[in-house]
C-alpha cells in the first residue's frame, strides 16, 4: 500500500525518521531490524559482492590492512604536501568550488574532488558501482543502510580499519561517547572499525509541534495529556482557528509514508512500535506492529481520522514539508529545529512566507495511559556511514582531516557559515540566519553551507541556534527518547537475521495494508486476530524465534565490548 522504496530509505528514522524522524530536518532510516534497513538493493548488493569476490587486495575476513600507524599524531594544519581526496557526496551538497570547499582545501592543504551521488532512488546502485570499480572508487565513500553491501566490501578488503587512528584523533569518538556510547559498539566489527557512523537519528530531533497562534485565537492552552491533545485536534478542526469563517482546517498533519506522524498516540501506551521489535516484560522479543497495545493507538488514530480531525491525504504518500505551506493543520510531530529559527528550514520558510502571522512552537510530549511521555526513540546505530577505501593514498591523514573537520567549531562553520557574515547571535541567545543553509542564496552565491553534512552530522550542534528554553526541551526529550529506546531492540548485524530478511517484505506489506486500512476506514480493527494470523502465516513466529536467539547473543556481546573499553 505504501511505497516500500521511500520507506526503506527514509523511515526513522526516519524514524525511523527517523528517519522521523529523519530527518526533516534530519530524517531517515536506521539499521535496526524493525524497518527495512540493511537490505539495500539487489543490484547494489550484486555489484558490490561481485567486485568483492574478485578483489585481490584483501581477504575474506580481514577487511583492508591499514597503513602502519605511527605513535606521533598527525598535525593536519601543517602538511606541506598537497593531498587529493576523492569524496562521494549526495547531490545537493556539491556546489563546485564553493566558499566552504575553498576554506577546507586551504585549511588542510588538499584538493577535494567530489563524486556526486544521485538522489535517494538511484544513489545506492551508484554507490555499489563505485565500490566495484578500482579506478572510480572514491577515497572516502558515504552510504545509507546497505549493511549487506558493507559486509561484502569489508570482507573483500575494500575498506580501511580506522580503529588505531581513532585513538589519536578523537573528535568523532568523543562526540559519539557524549551522545550515545552504544553507537560505536554497533559499528565496530570483530576485526576493527571499518565504517564510521555519519548520521544517527539522535533523540530529541523530533518533538510535538503546535500552532501557538491558533491556541491563542481559541483561548486554549498547550495540551499536556492525550485527552487534552484530542480536544485540541477537535477545536483546531471545528472551531475556525484561523478565523476565516471557512471549514478548511484540521488538527493533525504529517507525512504519509510511515506512521511516525502518529507518535503522540503510539507512545501513550508503551511496549509498541510501528515497525521495530519490542522487549517484553519477561525479556522475550515481540514485533511492534503485532503487540496488543498497537490496537489501542490504532483505534485512537482511526477514530480521529474518521471524525475529520486529521488531514485526509495523510493516508497517501504525502510530504509534510510540502504540506506545511498550506497551513491547514495545527499539530504535527516533527523536527524540533524547525521552530527555533525562522529562515533555516525549507518547510518553515514555505510556511512563514505564506503566513507570516503564524507561529509554530515546540511543546513537551503529552502523557498517555502509561503516564510517561516519551519521544519516538531514535536508534543508537547509524542510518548512514562513511569509510576510507583502499584507494586512499594516506588513510591516516584522511581520517585525521575528517576528524578535525568534525570538531564543534569546524562543524558549525561548515554547516552554518561565519558569525556576522552568515548568521548572528541575538541577546536572548537565539540565532538569526542571514544566509539560510536551506535557502536559494546559499546556492546562488555558491557559499556551499552544509558541505559534507551527510558525512558526519553532529546532532549536538545542528541545533546550535536553540534558545535556553528550547535547549532544555531538547535535553528533556532526548532523555525520554532513550527511556523508550530501552524497550526496543536494535540489531548490530542485520545480515545474521536471515529469517527477517526473508520474510520482511511480505510481513511489512501486510502490516502496512492493515494499519493504514484501519486508519483510512477501509479495514476494521475488529479484524485484528485475522491480521495476526496472517502475519504468522507469513513467517512471523519463525522470525521471532530467531530474534530471541540473536538478541540473547548480542546482549552478551555488548556487555563484553564495554567491559573491554574500561
Amino acid at each position: 500500500m505504501k511505497k516500500k522504496l521511500v520507506k526503506r530509505l527514509l523511515a526513522t528514522a526516519l524514524v525511523t525518521v527517523m528517519t522521523a524522524s529523519m530527518l526533516v530536518g534530519c530524517g531517515g532510516g536506521s539499521s535496526d531490524g524493525g524497518s527495512a534497513s540493511g537490505s539495500g538493493t539487489s543490484d547494489a548488493a550484486d555489484a558490490g559482492s561481485s567486485d568483492a569476490g574478485s578483489s585481490d587486495s584483501g581477504s575474506s575476513d580481514s577487511g583492508s590492512a591499514a597503513a602502519p600507524v605511527s605513535d606521533e599524531k598527525i598535525d593536519v594544519l601543517n602538511q606541506s604536501e598537497k593531498m587529493t581526496l576523492k569524496v562521494a557526496c549526495m547531490t545537493g551538497f556539491t556546489q563546485t568550488d564553493s566558499q566552504i570547499e575553498q576554506w577546507l582545501e586551504e585549511k588542510y592543504n588538499i584538493d577535494i574532488e567530489m563524486v556526486v551521488l544521485p538522489g535517494w532512488s538511484d544513489g545506492q546502485q551508484k554507490i555499489s558501482l563505485l565500490m566495484a570499480d578500482d579506478n572510480e572508487r572514491p577515497d572516502i565513500i558515504w552510504w545509507w543502510s546497505m549493511d549487506t553491501e558493507y559486509t561484502a566490501w569489508k570482507n573483500a578488503g575494500l575498506l580501511v580499519d580506522v580503529s588505531e587512528y581513532q585513538k589519536k584523533h578523537t573528535n568523532i569518538v568523543d562526540y559519539y561517547n557524549k551522545m550515545d556510547p552504544n553507537t560505536l559498539y554497533y559499528e565496530a566489527a570483530e576485526e576493527g572499525m571499518f565504517r564510521i557512523p555519519g548520521d544517527v537519528a539522535e533523540p530529541s530531533c523530533e518533538c510535538l509541534l503546535i500552532r501557538q497562534d491558533w491556541l491563542d485565537n481559541l483561548g486554549l492552552q498547550a495540551p499536556t495529556t492525550l485527552d487534552e491533545l484530542k480536544e485540541v485536534l477537535r477545536a483546531f478542526t471545528e472551531d475556525d482557528p484561523d478565523g476565516n469563517g471557512q471549514n478548511d482546517t484540521y488538527g493533525l498533519g504529517g507525512d504519509g509514508y510511515d506512521f511516525r506522524s502518529f507518535w503522540p498516540f503510539i507512545q501513550a501506551y508503551g511496549n509498541t512500535h510501528y515497525d521495530r521489535f519490542c522487549i517484553n516484560e519477561d525479556g522475550t522479543i515481540g514485533y511492534g506492529p503485532a503487540q496488543e497495545n498497537t490496537k489501542k493507538w490504532l483505534a485512537d488514530v482511526a477514530d480521529l481520522y474518521a471524525k475529520g480531525y486529521i488531514t485526509p491525504n495523510i493516508t497517501t504518500d504525502t510530504d509534510r514539508d510540502e504540506e506545511m505551506a498550506k497551513a491547514n493543520f495545527g499539530v504535527t510531530y516533527s523536527w524540533i529545529a524547525w521552530t527555533t529559527t525562522k529562515g533555516n528550514s525549507s518547510a518553515m520558510n514555505a510556511f512563514y512566507s505564506a503566513h507570516p502571522e503564524g507561529k509554530w512552537v515546540a511543546i513537551d510530549m503529552v502523557k498517555g495511559e502509561n503516564g510517561n511521555p516519551q519521544e519516538d526513540p531514535a536508534t543508537s546505530s547509524a542510518w548512514a556511514h562513511f569509510a576510507i577505501t583502499k584507494n586512499c593514498s594516506d588513510p591516516e591523514r584522511a581520517y585525521a582531516i575528517w576528524d578535525d573537520m568534525c570538531s564543534e567549531e569546524n562543524y558549525i562553520h561548515r554547516r552554518f557559515g561565519v558569525e556576522g557574515e552568515h548568521w548572528t547571535r541575538d541577546e536572548d541567545g537565539s540565532v538569526t540566519f542571514i544566509i539560510s543553509n536551506d535557502g536559494d542564496e546559499n546556492n546562488n552565491q555558491n557559499i556551499g553551507l552544509k558541505l559534507f553534512d551527510n558525512l558526519m552530522n553532529r546532532k549536538d550542534e545542528c541545533n546550535f541556534d536553540n534558545t535556553p528554553e528550547m535547549q532544555a526541551l531538547f535535553d528533556k526529550s532526548g532523555k525520554e527518547s532513550r527511556d523508550y529506546a530501552a524497550s526496543l531492540v536494535e540489531w548490530k548485524d542485520i545480515t545474521k537475521f536471515d529469517t527477517w530478511l526473508d520474510h520482511q517484505t511480505d510481513i511489512e506489506d501486510e502490516k502496512n495494508q492493515f494499519l493504514w486500512g484501519v486508519i483510512a476506514g477501509s479495514e476494521s480493527i475488529d479484524n485484528w486476530d485475522a491480521y495476526i494470523e496472517q502475519l504468522d502465516a507469513l513467517g512471523l513466529q519463525d522470525v521471532l524465534a530467531q530474534a530471541n536467539e540473536i538478541y540473547t547473543e548480542q546482549k552478551a556481546d555488548m556487555e563484553a565490548y564495554f567491559a573491554n573499553q574500561e
